[in-house]
């Protein structure tokens, strides 16, 4: 496949970092199909063993960019991750595809059941937490949609912040299922197919798909530290193209026999193909990554303010911050615009949309994008702090919060 681009890359051989999960398809395909090469590039892809390692690696020069975490980037930008070094995205690689499981014997204990509504899950645990119970669940990155999502969930039952009974702890993907089966763990919130493992080999509940606490939020995106963007703005352009090329493929047609096949042949993940087949084709216990295509893979502004604000709920940040500026240094809005534009895909006619809205506009032709909050409420990115005082803060201390 050639692609038409307008840019030369100033550079061609790039080292690009993913985690082993489903949802590192979109560069995997991207050089099995030939984009990475077609856009000028020699990419070679490296599995990390987990996501610290990742952002290291990727923070200091060994890698060129990887599949990341959303709320990595802002993280780093922002200096919140001990680490420092600002990173930018330019692409939403996926949506959903991760879930909350518990191991067999705590559902039990809590009594959840299958069919049960995410807020009445998270009742039920509220319940088992005030009456003495105990719980030990994991989570794959103290910056991740994972931890957020899973406190977001607890928060429905009104275990909000730091709650006695309950601890957290952070492990790669891949030592999830061992860490339930060992008993380490009483629960976890990881991407697939690790939630599909666990229950296949009869030691897990899936209580509920994330995306069922948060439709329409990022869930990985593709980052790159700001001075490598800076230094390198036509690689960086061209890297984005091969990969927005992938993802149209994989969202346009039934790839999922050969991208099983791929998965397997690179030795990505340590389950049965069987089971990678029903994931990706929907019949998981869990839910498959929605791979992201056109106005979807735009990495909203929107989206990473939503990130940061839970930096600020969950005391990882303490200080006042500029949302608008923290957003918009980590969100490459003109370098997706220009490779978006060299594949003649929809361009976003704003940059930040009312989160947890519904279906919102946010193309130049009127297109929309849905973005939904099992609580109902929104993200006006015009008035973050109503986000906060909506949840428990007191909305002068959320405004200076997001005053800086």
């Amino acid at each position: 496949m050639n692609l038409v681009l307008p840019f030369r890359p100033e550079i061609s051989h790039l080292t690009v970092g993913y985690m082993p999960l489903l949802d590192s398809a979109p560069l995997l395909w991207a050089a099995h199909r030939g984009y990475f090469r077609a856009a000028g590039l020699d990419v070679e892809l490296v599995r990390e063993v987990s996501w610290a390692s990742l952002r290291d690696r990727l923070a200091y020069g060994a890698l060129d960019a990887a599949q990341c975490l959303a709320p990595m980037p802002v993280a780093a930008t922002l200096g919140a991750d001990g680490v420092g070094v600002p990173m930018v995205t330019g692409l939403c690689l996926s949506q959903g595809g991760s879930a909350i499981t518990f191991s067999r014997t705590m559902a039990d204990r809590i009594g959840l059941r299958s069919g049960m509504s995410v807020v009445d899950s998270a009742a039920a645990v509220a319940q088992y937490v005030r009456g003495g119970g105990r719980l030990r669940l994991a989570h794959v990155f103290a910056f991740s949609m994972h931890h957020y999502l899973l406190r977001d969930w607890l928060a429905l039952g009104g275990l909000e912040g730091d709650v006695p009974g309950i601890e957290f702890t952070v492990a790669p993907p891949p030592q999830m299922v061992r860490l339930l089966e060992s008993g380490a763990v009483d629960g976890f919130c990881v991407g697939e197919p690790w939630n599909t493992a666990a229950v296949k080999g009869g030691l897990g509940f899936v209580v509920t798909p994330t995306s069922n606490i948060w439709d329409g939020g990022a869930e990985k995106v593709l980052g790159v530290t700001r001075e490598w963007a800076q230094q390198f703005p036509h690689t960086h352009r061209a890297l984005l193209a091969a990969v927005m090329a992938a993802l149209q493929e994989l969202s346009s047609r039934d790839v999922t026999r050969e991208l099983a096949a791929l998965l397997h042949r690179l030795q990505v993940l340590a389950v049965p193909d069987s089971w990678v087949e029903a994931v990706l084709r929907g019949q998981g216990v869990g839910a498959a990554p929605r791979f992201t295509s056109g106005l979807q893979a735009f990495p909203r502004r929107s989206q990473l303010m939503w990130c940061a604000l839970q930096m600020l709920r969950w005391r990882q940040w303490s200080r006042p911050l500029s949302l608008a500026q923290l957003t918009s240094s980590v969100c490459d809005v003109a370098a997706f615009c220009d490779a978006a534009a060299t594949l003649d895909l929809p361009l976003p006619l704003v940059d930040s949309i009312r989160e947890g809205a519904g279906a919102v506009a946010l193309g130049a032709d009127g297109a929309t994008v849905e973005s939904r909050f099992i609580d109902g409420g929104e993200l006006d990115p015009a008035d973050p702090a109503a986000y906060l005082a909506a949840r428990g803060w007191n909305r002068e201390a959320a405004r200076a919060a997001v005053a800086g």
